[in-house]
């Protein structure tokens, strides 16, 4: 049995890897965290995946922001854009907010989530993860990693909001 699991594990990690959105990584059916800002090929790959929100946390002093071009590029795709700037450290507000705006989305709704490097948009998600759909601390830790939350401090951040929910 164990030799069956060494072998199939380099495939269910790849499986895992592969994502139908560039540069991103599906850490739930339908919910992605996109690594930047979406280019033509992601636009592209979001609409044949019938993604209808985009959640942007970057903020204004940010490199190449330009809201008003995604908003309506998006838009003439019929995907709903909305920016919710976040800091690389999120006081719990922020995550409140970031979680009632994923569980207010629409039933069916297909969401991505991104900043410059994935960073923030992982943050933002794990908690929704863990509080919102059960998942175990550790899992969702793994999932953000994956995806792209890298920075200690943010990672601190998650922690200590997840513990000031009660869930470490």
């Amino acid at each position: 049995m164990y030799r069956t699991l060494f072998l199939l594990l380099p495939a269910l990690t790849l499986q895992a890897q592969d994502s139908a959105i560039p540069n991103s990584v599906e850490v739930r059916s339908g919910v992605f965290v996109l690594r930047g800002a979406p280019n033509q090929a992601t636009c592209d790959a979001m609409k044949k995946e019938h993604i209808t929100h985009v959640i942007d946390l970057r903020r204004d002093e940010e490199p190449n922001l330009d809201c008003e071009s995604e908003s309506s590029r998006l838009q003439e795709l019929g995907i709903h854009y909305q920016r919710y700037a976040i800091s690389k450290t999120p006081p719990a507000a922020d995550f409140d907010f970031l979680r009632a705006m994923l569980r207010d989305l629409p039933k069916g709704s297909k969401v991505v989530v991104h900043c410059n490097n994935g960073n923030r948009a992982a943050a933002a998600i794990c908690p929704w993860l863990v509080l919102d759909r059960g998942m175990p601390v550790a899992e969702a830790m793994r999932i953000a990693a994956e995806a792209g939350l890298k920075l200690p401090e943010t990672q601190e951040a998650v922690r200590r909001y997840l513990a000031k929910m009660g869930r470490t």
